[in-house]
């Protein structure tokens, strides 16, 4: 039975494939791309970021767009009457990063274009401290020949690393000032200066001075606890994400494997498998950190939801098919159809204006996981009070469930009642109650079971209503928020989880039916041995 376990596991692959590729295309289908201008530096690192790689082609990238091609792509804009105002800011935004694709390109372009150049390149020397020098010179375009004949060979990534060490080691003001004159240029350098194992006054450091060169503001706090410190971090190595091709060249090896890692797909399928969605754009916390908080209280909702709409179905359904036609039956049938026909939503309303606290039974909480004071008590106290807390959101979520179930098990059970095995058992001896639980039981359940696994997205899905109207701090309340903001990363990794939750449920409804009934397992002989 392990080795079947295994087996379905391992063919779950090419599903989990198929699932990823349609989520991709339904979420690309659904953004729309950002503009053009404002996606270079635009969107604070604090989450507000809803680029998601739209700028990149969908699978195969034959033209990367790497900090090279786009500076030469907008100095050839310059030269459009139309188009040139946008360019220049482009140039200005993208900052010392651009220099080295651009300065040397200024004598071998046309007087307009030069013109339009330089004028941009004003409010980069603004921001590498040049504005003073550049003011006094006659000729804005021979300060920038000697600014590069002197200084070209400053713009390294070498270099820039070297100085990033210095200030990861000590409060380095030379090294500061140098790394503000490369401006952009060393991004690179200072966002890999994150992802390292350096005290925490060395990132405060580096992130000062990251935000002074993009003219963002995500300060880490070196008071602040160490979560919320890992989610300032967290948004921007998102940040970084989304725009290190705008500040990087893809040069060598870099520029074969680009054409297929420098597209969407590919990012998507590479925070698919590390579980890296990224941070939400409603409140700038990791979206695993998050995911860590709310998905357990979902899945223990919908793990009772599941056993109660189970518990219920089982016997009902066995009932029913034992007493067919009789008035059980037609009543159970008549109730069913009217619980299936009513919306899980209406259900939750009509229930807490009677029960929860509104005038008529203030019998049951109306909202909230647990009580106030609950975090005082023992365990065994507070197990039932969770449960009293859950009574009505389990019962909005599992009732649907619950009425199909029941109509499944009693057709299970009439196929099986009248078999031949059937009345075997009932002439040796064995007692109606017996042959049922013993012999019918276990064949009529099957159906049952193989639907188990198809019940936990109908669930999931209607736990994003039921725990917004009951105040549960779960996964469909955070993704009830996230569709009023828009959050798709938040929104991507749920569908990503509800996929991969819902095929380890279908792989564990296959297990308990190969233990049912083993003759579907691999390798099964007619002998009944495998």
């Amino acid at each position: 039975m392990i080795r079947y376990a295994i087996w379905r596991l391992l063919a779950t692959i090419p599903t989990l494939i198929g699932i990823n590729l349609v989520t991709f295309v339904v979420l690309n289908l659904s953004m729309k791309s950002p503009d053009p201008l404002d996606a270079e530096l635009s969107g604070a690192a604090s989450g507000r970021v809803r680029l998601l790689g739209l700028h990149l082609p969908l699978f195969i990238n034959l033209s990367i767009d790497d900090a090279r091609a786009r500076a030469q792509s907008e100095i050839a804009k310059l030269g459009s009457d139309r188009a040139f105002r946008e360019a220049e800011r482009t140039i200005a935004k993208a900052g010392g990063a651009w220099l080295p694709y651009i300065l040397p390109r200024l004598p071998n372009i046309s007087s307009h274009q030069r013109e339009r150049a330089l004028n941009a390149l004003d409010l980069v020397a603004r921001r590498i401290g040049l504005n003073q020098a550049l003011s006094v010179s006659l000729d804005r375009a021979a300060f920038w020949e000697r600014f590069w004949q002197t200084h070209g060979s400053d713009f390294k990534p070498v270099r820039a690393a070297r100085l990033v060490r210095r200030l990861i080691k000590r409060e380095d003001r030379l090294a500061e000032t140098e790394l503000r004159q490369l401006d952009t240029f060393s991004l690179p350098q200072l966002m890999a200066a994150l992802d390292e194992e350096i005290p925490i006054a060395s990132k405060v450091r580096i992130i000062t001075l990251i935000e002074d060169i993009t003219g963002l503001y995500d300060p880490i706090i070196p008071t602040a606890s160490q979560e919320e410190q890992a989610a300032t971090l967290e948004r921007w190595r998102f940040w970084w994400w989304e725009r290190k091709d705008r500040y990087t060249v893809f040069e060598g090896y870099r520029n074969i494997t680009g054409a297929f890692t420098e597209t969407r797909y590919f990012k998507w399928l590479e925070r698919m498998v590390t579980l890296d969605f990224g941070v939400s754009v409603r409140d700038g916390r990791p979206i695993l950190t998050k995911l860590a908080e709310r998905l357990p209280v979902t899945v223990t909702l919908s793990l009772l939801a599941l056993l109660f709409a189970y518990g219920l179905a089982i016997p009902l359904g066995v009932v029913s098919a034992v007493r067919r036609g009789g008035l059980f039956d037609r009543a159970t049938t008549v109730a069913l159809f009217i619980l299936y026909a009513f919306p899980a939503f209406w259900m939750a309303a009509l229930l807490m204006r009677y029960f929860a606290g509104t005038g008529y039974y203030d019998a049951l909480p109306a909202e909230g996981l647990v009580r106030s004071s609950a975090d005082l008590w023992v365990w065994w106290r507070r197990l039932p009070d969770l449960f009293w807390q859950l009574f009505l959101p389990v019962f909005c979520l599992s009732f649907v469930p619950m009425a199909m179930l029941t109509r499944y098990q009693r057709v299970g059970m009439l196929q099986v009642i009248n078999l031949d095995f059937m009345r075997t058992a009932r002439a040796k001896g064995l007692s109606r109650t017996n042959v049922i639980l013993r012999h019918g039981l276990r064949n009529g359940v099957i159906p049952v079971v193989t639907m188990a696994g198809l019940q936990i997205p109908y669930i999931v899905s209607g736990s994003v209503v039921i725990e917004r109207i009951f105040g549960i701090p779960g996964m469909g309340y955070e993704t009830f928020e996230a569709l009023k903001a828009h959050d798709q990363p938040w929104l991507m990794a749920v569908v990503t989880v509800t996929a991969i939750v819902t095929l380890f449920g279908v792989v564990a409804a296959d297990v308990v039916y190969a233990l049912i009934d083993p003759r579907i397992a691999p390798g099964f002989r007619q002998g009944g041995r495998p």
